[in-house]
């Protein structure tokens, strides 16, 4: 079985002296069912020498959660995932922060916006089009613009006030998107195959 390393977001919990990793329990039956064994890495790890390499992985998962610049373990974490995925020609999938994560690491930068939270949002443009996507569900206040695209990146769906919904990188096999196939009910039939498509590329 295939290997996919996912990050996780940091927190604290309340009433006791410790913070925790997590992850959305629905992400790994989604990677499991699409032929990975997912792995959840540990933060604290981050600069630990040959921890990523050690997993010898297939692909990775920039997971969402938490705001960049919130816990610098998780960022340089991500970033650690990213230099690895670029020197073995990994695919990548990042969702929603984790877009906001590969968008920095190239060089771009996020604007605040609103109206993209608990929300369903149509996606605009022919990439969307062709993939079979109408509406996606939004859960964040920062956002990428074509102003603040990192370079290498390119632009796949946005919405109708510009914010952009789906990237990818013109040169390695990375994907952004800023909604969460694991939030719906069930995996989308397009969620489904756009995720198998990412993981069955190389360069």
């Amino acid at each position: 079985m295939k290997k996919i390393l996912i990050s996780q977001r940091r927190d604290p919990v309340p009433g006791r002296d410790e913070e925790r990793d997590g992850m959305d329990v629905r992400l790994a039956k989604i990677f499991f069912d699409l032929g990975y064994l997912p792995i959840p890495l540990c933060s604290e790890l981050y600069e630990a020498e040959n921890y990523i390499e050690a997993f010898q992985t297939d692909a990775i998962l920039i997971n969402s959660g938490n705001d960049i610049g919130e816990y610098p373990q998780r960022d340089q974490l991500e970033v650690r995932l990213l230099d690895y995925a670029k020197t073995h020609s990994i695919p990548v999938l990042a969702i929603c922060r984790g877009t906001q994560m590969l968008n920095q690491y190239c060089g771009g930068s996020l604007v605040s916006v609103t109206g993209h939270v608990a929300t369903r949002q149509t996606l605009q443009g022919e990439w969307a089009k062709n993939q079979g996507y109408t509406d996606v569900n939004s859960y964040h206040n920062f956002a990428i613009t074509q102003e603040t695209l990192g370079e290498g990146l390119e632009v796949l769906a946005c919405t109708q006030d510009g914010v952009v919904k789906a990237i990818k990188h013109k040169r390695f096999p990375w994907l952004g998107i800023m909604w969460h196939p694991e939030r719906e009910a069930n995996l989308p039939e397009t969620d489904k195959k756009l995720l198998s498509e990412l993981f069955n590329s190389r360069i």
